[in-house]
């Protein structure tokens, strides 16, 4: 098989693997990988981190993997980058086609940000970014949850691992209430 047979033989499979959860992919981006991290009954949730993409290539992903609204989960929707201002990333989604709501209050707050750049340790960022969500968020999870039902989506923060981002969490508390599948957009 040639190099290009082998790419859309692969691209068929990958489409076929995520056609099982319900999500349709045509004219799939050989280089965007999928990671599914929940599965479930219900709608698919993608998680993605723009760290070391250009907005096009963010667009391109959240197309192949037919994402109907991009959830910007941040809670300053602000970047160094200029494509992941909000404003930019609004306007990208709009020409792609591609509906963005920003969801700042289920972002985490600069506290628990300053608190793990000076610690370090993950697993409790982590922790109480659990706690906090589940404390003061049932309002906002559940008005998300509702919007996920409506058409695809994809919960948006900067860091590129899902694991190593609080969408995890989001994406996580969002699954028990929906049984949804979580796909990472790697």
């Amino acid at each position: 098989m040639t190099h290009s047979g082998e790419h859309s033989a692969r691209r068929r499979d990958n489409a076929e693997a995520l056609a099982a959860f319900g999500v349709a992919v045509e004219d799939s981006n050989p280089d965007t990988v999928y990671r599914t991290i929940r599965s479930g009954e219900g709608a698919s949730i993608f998680t993605i981190g723009y760290e070391g993409r250009s907005g096009d290539d963010l667009v391109a992903q959240l197309r192949d993997a037919g994402v109907d609204t991009l959830v910007d989960v941040r809670e300053r929707p602000f970047s160094r980058k200029p494509d992941f201002r909000r404003k930019a990333l609004e306007q990208l989604c709009v020409d792609a086609g591609i509906d963005y709501e920003s969801w700042t209050r289920v972002g985490s707050t600069g506290h628990q940000r300053v608190t793990l750049k000076a610690t370090g340790d993950i697993r409790e960022f982590m922790r109480r970014f659990r706690d906090f969500v589940k404390r003061g968020r049932d309002e906002e999870l559940d008005a998300l949850a509702k919007r996920a039902e409506k058409g695809t989506i994809a919960l948006l923060c900067y860091e590129r691992s899902h694991d190593e981002c609080h969408r995890c969490i989001v994406a996580d508390l969002l699954a028990d209430r929906m049984d949804a599948t979580i796909v990472a957009i790697l």
